[in-house]
């Protein structure tokens, strides 16, 4: 009979020697490993990735690198083998569509499992063949044209999140947790044409968001050190110890669902009148008679379902927060929805299009996601062969090099000498200066890589916000002055209590 105490005893054991021996491997590495010894940075991160990992794991990621370039200019050494770059122009050369910088091995523990087994996403993947093969599918129902005809699985959402803050005015309200509902519910009747009810029940479902923020802070934090994932959480025998020892997969709720939602499709009749993305993938298949394979479908609809809903979620925090705690840009604001409503120019349920007329709105949006992008931590890649030179360095092959969008939105060459600041009107400027602000914009990635679900996401915001806004006043509600922010990989806020009143 299997002794599950001594299993895991013997585990821990394991593990501590595995990161012993890692450990002095490392420091072996970063004392002969010279390319890198002349660029600035932490002393301990010359030696260790240790270092990079308790950054990390303190959750104040976005500020710490700011600092870290503060104090030694645009190029930062991170750990033995990582520099971290602030430098602006390097972003076509890193990110550009013709770069051959690879994604570094840091994606490898965000892989979805399906059945056991860890498969490639759009996200994950590093091959550039790969990617394009697993694009090529999807690119289409993620057109700019398409996206529109899944506003009206969108509509609902939007009216279930107004009716719950008419019944909630008044009281103190963590708008924080509910736009992260909507954000949830949304994506999901846009993949399988059904709410994952979060709104409704007023609740985290099975705990399905908490336990997939757990492992997506696990991902990240094994990241930092990805030679373990294959030892740990990419090992089967430690997945199946989990089992038995009843610890949770995270992803296992939102799998059972999505698998469930196919079984309803592929049983019902009345699939042809549906549009959202698991119809489309069925109805894909039978016009062109290429099946797709089970372990790709559900690739395709988990990846939205993950991606999908954090950011969108950090966003409309984003927004709400700064235009909340700027009397002038809120007033700004409303009277540019009121003056839509008054010429009729609104439908009861505003229309991404219309709401792409409210250039004030956008510019808040887009402001919103300069001073607080989704992802604060470098978006890694790996040096070419035979290296290349960025910031007056030579990096060799296979060093790795990241930008952090925390950090290049910061730029005042870029973005002004108020780039600390929140100010909406910087991109209603001429064209010249807000076409380069757009060039050095890293909230949804660059280049080939950038975040397929762009347009899903801002679709999501530009709804809400003014339909929001057009039938409530907020004030800010906290004791406290500020939210607070915790980084890992994404960069997560707390703490938006508002006060809700009907207009």
């Amino acid at each position: 009979m299997l002794d599950l105490k001594i299993v895991s005893l013997q585990i821990a054991l394991f593990g501590s020697f595995v990161l012993c021996l890692g450990w002095m491997i490392q420091i072996a590495y970063a004392a002969c490993h010279t390319s890198l010894r002349y660029i600035p940075g932490p002393w301990l991160a010359r030696l260790t990735s240790s270092w990079r990992l308790s950054l990390v794991l303190r959750g104040k990621a976005h500020e710490r690198y700011r600092k870290l370039h503060e104090k030694y200019g645009p190029i930062v050494r991170t750990a033995p083998n990582v520099v971290d770059i602030s430098d602006p122009a390097a972003i076509s050369v890193v990110y550009g569509i013709n770069s051959k910088f690879l994604k570094s091995l840091f994606y490898r523990p965000f892989d979805m499992m399906d059945e056991g087994e860890f498969v490639h996403s759009m996200f994950t993947c590093r091959s550039p063949e790969e990617h394009k093969t697993l694009k090529r599918p999807v690119a289409q129902k993620f057109s700019m044209t398409s996206i529109r005809t899944l506003e009206y699985l969108v509509d609902p959402c939007s009216e279930i999140f107004t009716d719950a803050m008419k019944d909630l005015q008044g009281q103190v309200v963590d708008l924080g947790v509910w736009v992260q509902w909507y954000a949830f519910d949304a994506i999901a009747a846009m993949t399988f044409g059904q709410r994952f009810g979060f709104m409704e029940q007023r609740k985290d479902v099975e705990n399905m968001i908490s336990g997939l923020e757990t492992g997506l802070m696990c991902a990240a934090v094994t990241g930092q050190i990805p030679w373990l994932h294959p030892l740990f959480l990419g090992n089967k025998a430690v997945r199946n110890l989990m089992c038995k020892l009843s610890i949770n997969d995270p992803m296992q709720t939102a799998n059972r669902m999505v698998r469930e939602a196919i079984r309803k499709y592929d049983a019902s009749d009345n699939g042809n009148d549906r549009r959202d993305f698991l119809a489309y993938f069925r109805q894909q298949q039978k016009s062109t008679g290429e099946p797709m394979a089970q372990k790709e479908l559900m690739n395709h609809l988990m990846n939205n379902l993950l991606a999908g809903s954090d950011t969108t979620a950090i966003s409309l925090r984003a927004v709400f927060y700064y235009v909340i705690r700027d009397e002038q840009v809120y007033r700004k604001l409303q009277a540019e929805i009121n003056e839509f409503q008054a010429a009729g120019k609104l439908s009861p349920v505003i229309s991404y299009g219309e709401s792409l007329q409210m250039k004030y709105l956008q510019a808040c949006m887009k402001e919103a996601m300069r001073m607080h992008p989704g992802v604060s931590y470098p978006l890694e890649r790996l040096v070419p062969v035979g290296g290349t030179r960025l910031v007056g360095h030579f990096l060799s092959e296979g060093t790795i090099v990241g930008m952090n969008p925390a950090v290049i939105h910061r730029d005042s060459k870029i973005f002004g000498g108020d780039a600390d600041e929140f100010r909406p009107e910087r991109w209603l400027d001429e064209d010249e200066k807000v076409k380069n602000m757009d060039r050095h914009l890293l909230t949804f990635g660059a280049g080939v890589r950038t975040c397929i679900g762009k347009s899903i996401s801002l679709m999501e915001m530009s709804k809400l916000i003014p339909q929001f806004l057009r039938k409530f006043e907020l004030e800010w509600a906290s004791a406290e002055p500020e939210w607070d922010i915790r980084t890992y990989w994404f960069s997560k806020q707390t703490g938006l209590l508002v006060r809700v009143k009907e207009r």
